[in-house]
C-alpha cells in the first residue's frame, strides 16, 4: 500500500514527497479511467483529495508550506463537490430505505437521481475535472520540492498528538444534545486520525491497522450522520419533490430517528477508540517507532 511510511524512506521529507506524488498519480490515473463512471471518479478524487490533506495536517507543524497547500488541495476538490452532494444524496436515500424498509419514499428517490443525472449531463462537468486535473497536475510539480523542518518520531509526534486529541474533544463535543454541526465537526477530526494511523500501522502492523479499521467504521458511522443532515435540510427547503406534506414529514421522522441510532453507535464506538489520553498513545508509539526502525 502506497498510503503508508516505508523503513525504506530515508527521511520524512522523502516518505512525504513519495506519498504525496503517488496519490497524485492514482488521481490523475482515475480522471482518465474508462471503467470508473462519472460519480465513481468524483468520489475517489475526493478521497484522494482528503488523503493528501491528511497526509500534510501529520506533518504540519514541521511543514512551511502547510497553509499554502492545504488551501491549494481543498479548493481544487471543492470543483467536484457540486457533483458529488448530488450522488451523495441518492446514497444516503437508498442506505434509509434500506436500514429502515420504508419503500414509501421510493419516489422521492427518483426524484433525487433524476436531477443528479441532470447535473452529471451539465458542460460543466468536463471543465470541473480539468480544473481538478490542472490542479494536481501544480501540486505535483511542487510536491517534488516540499522541505520539512525536521525529521523522526519527534517531527511527527506534535501533529500526531494535536489530531488525537482534536477528535478525543469532538467526541465529548458531539454527544447529545449536540447538533449536527457538532458531529460533522467530529467526523473531520475522526478522519485526520485515522489517516495518520493508516501512514504510521507499518511501526506495529497488528495493532494499528485494527485501530484504523474501528477508526474508519466511526468515520462512515459519523459521515452517514452528516448526509442525512444534507438530505434532510434538503428536503426542508424544496417543496417540489414527489409526495404530499405528511410524506416529507415522515421522511425527515425517518431521518432524525436514523440519526439518532447512528450518533449512539458512535459515542460507544469513539468511548473505547479515544479512552486512552493522547499524549499517553504518543509514548507508547514512539516505542514502536524506535524499534521499527532499528529493525
Amino acid at each position: 500500500m502506497s498510503y503508508r511510511l516505508k523503513r525504506t524512506d530515508k527521511t520524512l521529507q522523502a516518505a512525504l514527497r513519495r506519498i504525496a506524488t503517488q496519490e497524485i498519480d492514482t488521481a490523475l490515473a482515475e480522471i482518465d479511467a474508462p471503467a470508473l463512471t462519472m460519480h465513481d471518479k468524483v468520489h475517489q478524487l475526493r478521497k484522494r483529495a482528503k488523503r493528501l490533506r491528511g497526509l500534510i495536517r501529520l506533518l504540519r507543524p514541521v511543514f512551511p508550506g502547510f497553509q499554502a497547500e492545504n488551501a491549494a488541495i481543498r479548493e481544487a476538490a471543492a470543483h467536484l463537490s457540486p457533483l458529488r452532494d448530488a450522488e451523495g444524496m441518492v446514497e444516503t436515500c437508498d442506505k434509509l430505505i434500506a436500514a429502515t424498509g420504508a419503500t414509501r419514499f421510493a419516489p422521492v428517490r427518483a426524484e433525487l437521481a433524476a436531477r443528479r443525472d441532470a447535473r452529471a449531463a451539465q458542460d460543466d462537468v468536463a471543465s470541473d475535472l480539468a480544473a481538478f486535473r490542472a490542479e494536481m497536475i501544480a501540486l505535483r510539480a511542487r510536491a517534488s520540492q516540499w522541505r520539512l523542518t525536521g525529521d523522526g518520531y519527534g517531527a511527527l509526534r506534535p501533529g500526531l498528538e494535536k489530531a488525537a486529541t482534536a477528535a478525543r474533544k469532538g467526541q465529548r463535543a458531539a454527544k447529545a444534545p449536540a447538533g449536527p454541526a457538532a458531529i460533522h465537526a467530529w467526523r473531520k477530526r475522526v478522519k485526520d486520525h485515522w489517516y495518520h494511523t493508516r501512514l504510521l500501522a507499518p511501526i506495529r502492523p497488528r495493532p494499528l491497522n485494527r485501530r484504523a479499521k474501528r477508526l474508519r467504521a466511526l468515520s462512515e458511522l459519523l459521515g452517514d450522520h452528516h448526509d442525512l443532515s444534507v438530505l434532510d435540510d434538503f428536503i426542508a427547503s424544496t417543496h417540489d419533490l414527489p409526495g404530499d406534506a405528511t410524506l416529507r414529514a415522515d421522511l425527515r421522522a425517518c431521518i432524525h430517528a436514523r440519526q439518532r441510532a447512528l450518533a449512539k453507535a458512535a459515542q460507544a464506538l469513539g468511548k473505547r477508540l479515544f479512552k486512552c489520553p493522547p499524549r499517553k498513545m504518543g509514548k507508547r508509539w514512539r516505542r514502536w517507532w524506535t524499534v521499527w526502525r532499528a529493525g
